[in-house]
């Protein structure tokens, strides 16, 4: 798991549409979609249920979601709390 699978997680739930995510991020869909498959692989869960084109976010993906907004927060917070000091 890395910090880019977990922005793309995070912009994905948002959207809940791959096209619109990738497009928002400046990568190309496929790229999005591989990242998101590697982290349901490596968390062994569906964070997302695909029916054709639409998507939603699975109840195990709404509950990954608050942990990755908090994680991505505190990184976001962290250079400017350092500098204070």
């Amino acid at each position: 798991m890395n910090l880019k699978q977990l922005y793309y997680f995070k912009r994905l739930a948002e959207t809940e549409h791959y096209t619109e995510a990738a497009s928002s991020l400046f990568i190309t869909q496929p790229s999005l979609s591989h990242a998101i498959s590697e982290l349901e692989k490596e968390l062994g869960v569906a964070l997302f249920a695909r029916q054709g084109r639409n998507i939603k976010i699975t109840q195990n993906g709404k509950r990954f979601l608050p942990y990755v907004e908090d994680a991505l927060a505190s990184l976001e917070k962290w250079p400017h709390d350092v500098a204070k000091k």
